[in-house]
């Protein structure tokens, strides 16, 4: 009887991994990066490695691939990350409620640098309120030791397997300054204002002039590109010339007539702006709490999926 008692201790202990190897496991699964998960954990590299390890051995199964300097998660690791990221994360939520250790949250936002200067910040106004003690870090870009409670994507569709809604459509129209708008002179020798990226320039005016190829007043000055949305929005503010933007990017100038729309054409699509947020973030109060307002104030219908 001894014997067999004996063994079920051992065959627990060898089958029931550690809390610590499993937030090894949780930060690393979600950084991607042993030298992250270390640095997030105040531990060395090794001591993040033998976890790792360890939780392996117990698990009798691969958590990660390791291809040279990098890893990824396997596809039985994938499945076992999501539930053990989101207890953690309840692990956090239940800590923080239960110590009302409120002023210590933090939303982190991950959104394109162009809507987050021109579309969000405008919608942020009653965020005091609402989150009165949780501080809001808006990123422009990824950082692998920072788990972003929420996204927002620009694309034609939403990331598989996040709960998600899209804020709006893109909306392009063809805008100018008032002084060239009153002065078609002006407008016809000025230039076409393109956008471009990596050396290539998007089909704004091309998508644009099929719907209406025959505006009398179009820019025929030399052709100017620019590497931004921004450079090109304040070109056209400048007379410069005429610029095809996204509506949406351009409330503010709209509202103040700066820029002025020359024609009710408006073409849209075919990628928009999608509010997501994964899975696993779904189990923190806080981050779903922030999707919902942002949602709310961004004027969309909880239709979400």
């Amino acid at each position: 009887m001894q014997a067999i008692l004996y063994n079920e201790r051992v065959m627990t202990s060898k089958n029931s991994p550690s809390l610590t190897s499993l937030r090894a496991f949780s930060v690393v699964g979600n950084c991607l990066s042993i030298t992250s998960a270390a640095q997030q954990l105040g531990v060395t590299q090794s001591a993040v490695s033998r976890q790792i390890k360890a939780l392996e051995d117990s698990l009798e199964f691969k958590l990660f691939n390791r291809i040279g300097n990098n890893i990824n998660l396997t596809a039985e690791g994938l499945a076992f990350h999501q539930r053990i990221f989101t207890i953690f994360g309840l692990l956090e939520d239940a800590t923080n409620d239960a110590t009302n250790s409120f002023a210590q949250q933090k939303i982190n936002l991950l959104a394109p640098p162009t809507l987050a200067a021109r579309w969000l910040t405008r919608r942020l106004r009653h965020y005091p309120q609402k989150f009165a003690d949780v501080e809001l870090a808006v990123h422009t870009e990824p950082w692998p030791n920072i788990r972003m409670d929420c996204v927002i994507q620009f694309a034609r569709y939403p990331s598989a397997g996040s709960k998600h809604v899209q804020l709006f459509q893109e909306q392009h129209i063809a805008v100018c300054s008032r002084d060239l708008f009153e002065n078609r002179h002006a407008m016809r020798t000025s230039s076409p204002l393109h956008i471009f990226d990596k050396g290539i320039s998007f089909p704004l005016w091309s998508d644009w002039l099929a719907h209406q190829p025959n505006f009398p007043d179009l820019p025929t000055g030399p052709l100017m590109k620019f590497s931004s949305l921004e450079l090109a929005i304040q070109a056209a503010k400048n007379s410069v010339g005429v610029a095809i933007v996204d509506r949406n990017m351009i409330e503010y100038e709209l509202e103040a007539g700066s820029l002025v729309q020359i024609s009710p054409t408006t073409v849209a699509g075919p990628s928009g702006y999608w509010l997501e947020i994964s899975q696993e973030q779904q189990a923190k109060k806080s981050s779903v709490q922030f999707f919902r307002w942002l949602r709310s104030v961004s004027g969309t219908t909880p239709g979400e999926s």
